[in-house]
């Protein structure tokens, strides 16, 4: 089963503030290519929080040189669309920042499968203390630097080919930029 596991830090509060994007795909549990990236955010959310840095560690500085989202999305769209799971803790968090980047750059039309490891793990594990990506990883003894997009992208692959998943969980990501 091929998997890949999408993470990605933001700069502030705001949707589409991503400053750091991991992509890891693995083949029956194996990393076979990953790729991280910083990216400096959209020109009208170009700030980084003391609550966000404190979180991950990036600032503003670290961002100065790095590409915006639309020079890294044919690499990071392509390893999306090539997958045939998509594995994001906390969907609703990372692919809410997705959309709202690719509308805010009027990028190309993407769909693709993906499964919440967040959502499964609440129903796989009901009575566990907490079902963040790093309480769940130590179930899993699978040891990781929490808060870096690619270590993030590759424990919540890892997590959920060891939880397994059925069709159930299995949902759709479909975007296209409307204009109005």
């Amino acid at each position: 089963m091929k998997l890949t596991g999408l993470d990605f830090e933001t700069a502030n509060f705001k949707r589409g503030s991503i400053c750091s994007a991991g992509c890891a795909v693995l083949e029956n549990g194996i990393v076979t290519e990953k790729r991280e990236w910083l990216v400096r955010p959209h020109k009208s959310l170009d700030y980084v929080t003391a609550a966000c840095y404190n979180v991950h560690g990036i600032g503003y500085y670290d961002l100065r040189r790095a590409p915006e989202f639309p020079e890294i999305w044919p690499v990071l769209g392509g390893m999306l669309q090539k997958a045939e799971y998509v594995v994001i803790h906390n969907a609703q968090f990372d692919l809410g920042h997705l959309r709202a980047a690719l509308e805010l750059y009027r990028l190309p039309a993407i769909r693709f499968q993906y499964v919440c490891s967040l959502a499964v793990s609440r129903e796989k594990f009901p009575d566990a203390e907490s079902h963040s990506l790093n309480a769940m990883a130590s179930i899993f003894d699978h040891e990781f630097r929490h808060h870096d997009a690619l270590e993030d992208a590759q424990a919540c692959a890892a997590i959920l080919f060891k939880m397994k998943f059925e069709e159930k969980d299995v949902r759709m990501f479909d975007f296209h930029y409307e204009q109005n």
